[in-house]
This record gives structure tokens, C-alpha cells and sequence, in this order.
């Protein structure tokens, strides 16, 4: 089972602190956020990833070279930022192929999932659709795009939901973008939405977006063990030794 962590952005909204550290590794409690979406991915099944980078990427691969839980596949994005769509597709072609589907975790979000919840679609829900978005009510006060949800279809249209960095896809979804060139993810979301091809579910849970500056500066310090499985703990320690 295979994932994608989108972690190549320059990381502005959070102002100074990522002017020498990619967002990625900001810490919470002392953990920085890319591990938070690496548990979740392990105890998904997940056994082979790819990290696209950029700004500051050799900090990421340092942070994570002995990383052992499952494989973890760096692709570099250079001169320019490929953006998600991009980022993605030229992962795909360097070290995946296209009959394969995968999981996307914006390591921005902390997730706390319920109990027993996996987001693998079942055998049907993979024949009825190309890609999966997980949402969220969108909170009160906040800029998120919103999508509607009927009949388990997304539209691009006024809602009341948001995607929260969470999706299944299958990598043929992207084969008519070319390896090493921008694209931004959300293009194919909407063709794929016109083609009754892109399904969404509620997320079971809650979430924090730690991608501004200031939801950032208000957690960055607080402990969410107890709002994480059981194995969080034993994780935490094998990526402190």
C-alpha cells in the first residue's frame, strides 16, 4: 500500500518560522508535523512512500533518513516547485507506476481519527470512483473552498464541507500530465468531479489545520497523545531513539 506527503511548499503563511525550516518538520511537542501524518499512514498499511521536496528539502530527508517504519522514496523538485498536481505525477513516474493508487496525507492537518477507521475504499467504491476526498464541516470564520456533497459525489460548487488533505487516488487519474511540469491537484479534482469519477466522505473524527501562523503558535507546544491510538506511544519512541 503506497501514500504521498506532500511536503515541497515554501511554508509563507507561517511567516518566520519556516525561514530555515521547511514546514514539515515545525514541532509539535517537540515532534515535527510529518511524523504525525507517517503514524497515521503506518497504521493505515501503508509499506511504500514517496515525499516530493523543495524548499529546504535536504533538511527533510536528514530529518527522516532513519526513518524505518516502512520505505520512504524522495523526489526532488528542481529548479522549480511542481506544485501538487506536478509533485505528484513526477513521483509517480520516478519510482511508481500507473495501475497503482495510493493514499495523500497534507502532513498541515493532525488527524484523530475514530476508532477502527481505515480509508481504503472498499471493492466497489474503487469501481465507482477514481479518487476519494475526505471533508470536514467547515468550521465557522474560515476561507476553506467550499464543496457540496450528494450521493457521495463532490461538486465544486457551494457547500458547507471542505477537504482536509486526505484522499485515495488512483495514479491513472494523473496520466495526462507530463513528469516534471507544474500542475495543481485540484485541476484534476474538478475534472474528475465532472465526470462523477470523485466520491467524498465525512471524515470520522476531528482534526487541527496547523498550516497558519497562528493555529500553529496556539498548539505547537501542547501534547496529543491522548487523542491519538494506542500505538502513538510506542511510535513516538522508536523516531526519538
Amino acid at each position: 500500500m503506497k501514500a504521498f506527503f506532500p511536503c515541497a511548499g515554501f511554508g509563507t503563511r507561517m511567516g518566520e518560522w519556516t525561514k530555515s525550516l521547511p514546514k514539515p518538520l515545525l514541532k509539535i511537542n517537540n515532534i515535527p508535523l510529518i511524523y504525525y501524518s507517517l503514524f497515521h499512514a503506518k497504521s493505515w498499511g501503508v509499506d511504500d512512500a514517496i515525499l516530493n521536496i523543495h524548499y529546504l528539502g535536504e533538511k527533510v530527508k536528514e530529518e527522516l533518513i532513519g526513518f524505518k517504519d516502512f520505505q520512504l522514496h524522495f523526489s526532488t523538485e528542481f529548479p522549480e516547485i511542481l506544485g501538487t498536481g506536478g509533485g505528484i505525477r513526477t513521483g509517480i513516474e520516478k519510482f511508481w507506476n500507473l495501475q497503482d493508487d495510493f493514499l495523500v496525507l497534507n502532513p498541515d492537518f493532525i488527524l484523530f481519527p475514530e476508532p477502527g477507521f481505515n480509508p481504503w475504499p472498499n471493492p466497489e467504491e474503487q469501481k465507482t470512483f477514481d479518487c476519494i476526498l475526505y471533508l470536514a464541516k467547515i468550521p465557522e470564520n474560515s476561507n476553506y473552498t467550499g464543496l457540496s456533497l450528494k450521493d457521495d459525489l463532490i461538486r465544486f460548487e457551494a457547500g458547507g464541507y471542505f477537504y482536509l488533505g486526505l484522499c485515495w487516488i488512483k495514479a491513472e487519474c494523473l496520466s495526462d500530465l507530463e513528469p516534471n511540469r507544474p500542475y495543481d491537484l485540484a485541476d484534476t479534482f474538478r475534472q474528475l468531479s465532472a465526470e462523477n469519477r470523485l466520491g467524498g466522505k465525512i471524515f470520522p473524527g476531528t482534526f487541527l489545520d496547523l498550516g497558519e501562523k497562528q493555529f500553529y503558535e496556539k498548539y505547537k507546544d501542547t501534547d496529543f497523545s491522548d487523542r491519538l491510538s494506542s500505538e502513538w506511544k510506542e511510535f513516538r519512541k522508536r523516531i526519538s531513539s
